[in-house]
């Protein structure tokens, strides 16, 4: 199946999901294709960005010119991004109104860069030597990073530091900023201790990707409108769902699931940005839902009493032949179709394995694994 045809199957199966409630466990089934700029170097194609129309931006390598240029990829073309008399352009975000913002090199120092309506401006941090743009949202807001490390955030002309704070008495030494989204949240990195821990912040709120007690090392590198985040855990990628709807007083709040991501172009390479559609891009790729399934109830983790109100729904580029519920690896209830909402009798037992799994007509299975205590 061509990669736009695809994606605009996945703008229609997302009419389907919308307007599911707080407290959904999600899984999604992606198909990965490869984003090469035409005559670009082996496996130096890296998308950065994507917006919600499905336009890409990201940077590319070639001998010929022995230089790094931005480009754009819209409607299956590819154009090229090259800040005027840089000899180094490298596009990273892109919001919905077209705006593009990235990075150039010239007379070896690193700037920051808008394209707004076909025009270049440079916007380069005042205390800086160096200035990287990251991300920018519908409304104009930008985020960014100078001398290579420390975020900001800059709004109406108005630059803003920003740095995560301190957990577990580990300082943290610098905290680098990757994304925004629609509403504002913006995401990044924070370096504490000697480890690297994912962020993302709402307001005067920032929230961790995994408690400190974990000591992985991982990173936030963009968010959508459904405070959805992919970044980079380990050597490995990830997708963490509407990390939002877990939001309560800082002592009750859960820390989001990850769904590992392999990228099969680039091994280790982290996906960069997602979409309101949920498409994601990272190094040399673009990876698509194909199969959907929301649960809403039970919720994870929750202690329930029988029967069991157990609710979801599923979607995807093929018809849905299934959902089913397994409990401690035993199936316990299958229902045809997209479907699902019945009280079903369940095994009681304390931090079951609880499992809703949909199977499309092609046989692709998205799976969504809880744990449920059930009286």
């Amino acid at each position: 199946m061509k990669m736009r045809t695809l994606l605009m199957l996945v703008v229609f199966c997302e009419l389907l999901v919308a307007g599911v409630s707080a407290q959904t466990s999600t899984a999604v089934v992606y198909k990965y294709s490869a984003i090469n700029y035409p005559g670009a170097n082996a496996q130096s194609t890296v998308a950065s960005g994507i917006n919600n129309s499905n336009v890409i931006v990201g940077s590319y390598y070639t001998d010929a010119s022995n230089s790094t240029h931005g480009f754009e990829y819209a409607n299956g073309k590819y154009s090229t991004i090259d800040f005027p008399g840089a000899s180094y352009t490298v596009a990273t975000g892109i919001s919905d109104t077209g705006d593009v913002v990235g990075w150039y090199q010239l007379s070896g120092s690193n700037h920051g860069f808008l394209r707004h309506a076909g025009a270049f401006t440079t916007i380069d941090h005042p205390q800086a030597s160096s200035t990287m743009l990251t991300g920018i949202n519908k409304a104009g807001t930008i985020v960014g990073n100078h001398d290579s490390q420390y975020g900001f955030i800059y709004k109406n002309g108005t630059f803003t530091d920003y740095n995560a704070p301190s957990r577990a008495g580990l300082p943290t030494y610098f905290t680098a900023l990757n994304g925004i989204n629609n509403p504002g949240i913006f995401v990044g990195t924070a370096q504490s201790g000697d480890y690297q821990q994912g962020v993302w912040v709402n307001g005067t709120e920032t929230d961790f990707l995994e408690p400190p007690t974990y000591f992985s090392n991982n990173g936030a590198n963009g968010i959508n409108g459904r405070s959805d985040i992919v970044g980079c855990l380990n050597s490995g990628g990830y997708v963490a769902f509407a990390v939002e709807s877990s939001e309560g007083a800082e002592t009750t709040e859960k820390f989001p699931s990850l769904q590992l991501l392999s990228n099969p172009f680039l091994a280790g390479w982290c996906p960069q940005g997602i979409n309101y559609s949920r498409v994601i891009v990272g190094g040399g790729y673009m990876a698509v839902p194909v199969l959907t399934l929301n649960v809403t109830s039970p919720v994870n983790q929750s202690t329930d009493t029988n029967p069991v109100h157990v609710a979801a729904t599923a979607s995807g580029v093929n018809p849905i032949s299934q959902i089913q519920v397994w409990v401690n690896s035993k199936e316990v209830y299958h229902v045809s179709g997209g479907t699902l909402n019945a009280y079903i009798t369940l095994p009681t037992g304390s931090n079951e394995r609880f499992v809703v799994q949909a199977v499309d007509s092609k046989g692709v299975i998205a799976k969504v694994v809880d744990s449920i205590t059930v009286n």
